[in-house]
């Protein structure tokens, strides 16, 4: 009975054990983004790099190898995984291979360093690919230069020194695609420096929505202490604010839905996009109160007589609830 029994424990937890690694494997299948891949052959190297990016390919997942070939220079003439085939975004060891047209620089050697060896292999020539794959690359950065000069196009590790240009100052925390925008738009805001509407326009692209700023006033008036208010348990004394140097800056999201680190740089942006002299109050739209059912159905949610009472001139003939010895009577027509 005792090994039956551990027999039958034993295939519980096999059993369980299938169930957790085929619950892993929907997890995964759930989880990946799968895209086809997009023909590519037959277009120079730069457009192919484009439409991979549009599919959400990164550059760290494309594969080069030169391919000595008639067409020209820089085309892709072959790839893989080929044209339609799905690619997982979420698996980074997948990686798209292009096979890019080149001539080799073997014909540019005497001809004693062009000859292959019995097995037909050419040491000098597989070194010349090397040389010639490092030099590629080159002559692709200085082919495309402009984009280095682009926030939109230009490499990751290149927006802090593209934003040094413009004596631009980002947080690291920041996204990189408010990093691209922010330095799109860096002259015209420091144009705008110091004004509301410059101070939308940084706030818009940080958070996304559009916030209202709205001057001359203070939310906060007067008071009263030991009266209307008690000093360190609903009220802080701060420095005297002039309503007409401030401003209330309204981000119109609810507070629940943004993290501390996002007010914490919507703070910083403020400090360092409003004048120096001003005071300002920031707050976050009210939550809108969901509506609540107030219907009722008599026997399952309420009972007439305990916890609900029919009102109006109807409900006097349906019940007299002081009626014999306080008990409740109903109508037979009820």
């Amino acid at each position: 009975m005792s090994e039956q029994g551990g027999d039958n424990g034993d295939g519980l937890e096999l059993d369980a054990l299938r169930r957790q690694s085929a619950l892993e494997t929907l997890k995964k299948q759930l989880a990946a983004r799968e895209v086809p891949t997009p023909q590519l052959e037959g277009y120079p190297l730069q457009k192919a790099r484009k439409i991979l990016s549009l599919v959400g390919v990164s550059p760290e997942r494309i594969r080069l190898r030169l391919t000595e070939h008639p067409g020209e220079r820089g085309t892709v003439i072959r790839q893989r995984p080929a044209p339609g085939r799905k690619v997982d975004l979420t698996d980074p060891n997948q990686r798209i291979e292009l096979q890019v047209a080149d001539a080799s620089l073997m014909h540019m050697l005497p001809q004693i360093y062009q000859r292959s060896d019995l097995t037909g292999r050419n040491f000098v020539r597989e070194l010349m690919w090397v040389m010639q794959h490092v030099q590629f690359q080159t002559d692709e950065k200085l082919d495309n230069l402009e984009r280095y000069f682009d926030p939109h196009e230009c490499p990751r590790e290149f927006l802090d020194y593209l934003a040094s240009w413009v004596a631009l100052t980002m947080d690291a925390g920041w996204p990189e695609a408010k990093k691209r925008s922010l330095i799109k738009k860096a002259v015209e805001l420091y144009h705008l420096r110091g004004t509301p509407r410059g101070l939308r326009i940084y706030l818009r692209i940080f958070t996304g929505v559009d916030p209202l700023i709205i001057e001359n006033t203070w939310p906060f008036q007067g008071f009263v202490v030991g009266e209307s208010c008690t000093v360190g348990v609903d009220s802080v004394i701060t420095h005297r604010v002039n309503p007409a140097h401030a401003f209330v800056v309204k981000i119109p999201l609810p507070i629940e839905e943004v993290d501390n680190q996002t007010i914490l740089r919507i703070h910083r942006i403020i400090e360092q996009e409003k004048p120096v002299h001003t005071d300002y109050y920031l707050i976050f739209a009210e939550r809108e109160e969901e509506e609540v059912d107030t219907a009722l159905t008599v026997g399952v949610s309420s009972t007439v007589g305990v916890d609900t009472w029919l009102s109006g001139d109807d409900a006097e003939g349906y019940f007299d609830p002081l009626a014999g010895d306080g008990e409740m009577e109903v109508s037979s027509e009820y």
